[in-house]
């Protein structure tokens, strides 16, 4: 008796015109969302560190002048917002080019946690003093001033870029402390820690 021929295989599955092109833009659309995150978070974080010195600011000045007004013009806090909103963007291009990730940055990052905490604060200290810069150099070009003069006044002169940078270096210490901490727990697991309750953890 003659054994039945075999089926034919079922014919694969056809992939729908456009879908390959329809995946890339989710993906895209996912990675521009993240990065719109990142960059959200960093300038909201400039924004409380900025506000923070802004107050601090304010205070000092009135206990030493009381002729200081304690809340002064709009255009103060508004420049204080632009340089949070400017510094996060440049924040974000050094990221994004793998600053403090190259073999330095690796080989730091395979010792205690402490050095890359502190490597990375310091790097991107750097990183936003001379954005911090640029920004300074620019706005003077608009008014007609020549690098020249701008950058020896910057900060009200090298004093205050001193304090800048430090300021700048505290401040990115938590940043990049929660940032590796999570990276080596892995999963969002930090977040899940500091956010929610016992009982959903």
């Amino acid at each position: 008796m003659a054994a039945a021929p075999a089926p034919a295989p079922a014919p694969a599955p056809r992939e729908l015109p456009g879908a390959d092109g329809r995946a890339k833009s989710r993906s895209l659309g996912r990675r521009a969302a993240a990065e719109a995150k990142r960059y959200l978070a960093f300038a909201i974080y400039l924004i409380v560190v900025f506000g923070t010195l802004i107050l601090f600011s304010i205070n000092i000045y009135a206990r030493v002048d009381q002729d200081i007004p304690h809340y002064p013009s709009y255009h103060f806090y508004a420049l204080g917002l632009i340089n949070a909103l400017v510094l996060a963007k440049f924040m974000l291009i050094a990221e994004a080019a793998k600053l403090g990730s190259l073999r330095l940055g690796r080989r730091i990052t395979r010792g205690p946690l402490v050095y890359g905490i502190l490597y990375r604060s310091l790097l991107f200290t750097a990183v936003l003093v001379a954005a911090y810069g640029l920004e300074e150099v620019l706005v003077g070009a608009w008014h007609g001033k020549a690098p020249g003069t701008v950058l020896p006044e910057m900060a009200g002169g090298p004093r205050g870029v001193l304090t800048f940078a430090w300021v700048m270096f505290v401040a990115l210490l938590p940043y990049f402390a929660y940032r590796e901490i999570g990276r080596v727990l892995g999963g969002g697991r930090l977040r899940v820690l500091l956010l929610r309750t016992p009982a959903a953890r």
